[in-house]
C-alpha cells in the first residue's frame, strides 16, 4: 500500500488523530480565556494531574507555550495558534513532576455561542 494510502487509513476524521495508536490522546476542555474546565482520563494519565488539581487553572500549566499566546481573536480561534497546530509544529507539555516532552497539539472550537469552549488535543510525539 502507498504511504498516503497507509496514513488515509490511519487518520482520523479531517485527517486529524490517527486512529490505532497505543496511546489515546489527552482531550481538555477550555474556556475562552484557557481555563481548563474538564478533561479526560488519557489527560490524567499523560500529564499526571488529578482532574481536580486543574479544573480552574490556565492551560499554560501544562503546555507553558500557551502562556504567549491567545486562544482566540476576535471571537474566533487564534490564525497563529491554528497555523502551527495543522503544519504539525510540536508544543512542551510539562507534567506535574517536571516531565517535559513534546506534543502534537489540536485546537477545536465548541459551539457557537458568546460562551464558547475550545478543545484541546494532546498527543505525545514519539
Amino acid at each position: 500500500m502507498p504511504a498516503d494510502q497507509a496514513h488515509a487509513a490511519t487518520a482520523g476524521p479531517c485527517g486529524g488523530i490517527p486512529v490505532g495508536t497505543e496511546e489515546a490522546p489527552a482531550v481538555l476542555t477550555l474556556d475562552d480565556g484557557g481555563i481548563v474546565c474538564d478533561w479526560n482520563d488519557e489527560g490524567e494519565a499523560l500529564l499526571k494531574y488529578r482532574r481536580d488539581e486543574l479544573i480552574g487553572r490556565h492551560v499554560s500549566l501544562l503546555l507553558p507555550e500557551l502562556s504567549e499566546l491567545e486562544l482566540t481573536q476576535d471571537g474566533r480561534p487564534n490564525p497563529h495558534l491554528g497555523v502551527r497546530c495543522r503544519f504539525g509544529c510540536h508544543f512542551q507539555a510539562v507534567t506535574r513532576d517536571d516531565e517535559r516532552f513534546a506534543i502534537d497539539l489540536f485546537l477545536n472550537l465548541l459551539g457557537s455561542s458568546g460562551h464558547d469552549r475550545r478543545s484541546v488535543i494532546v498527543r505525545r510525539t514519539e
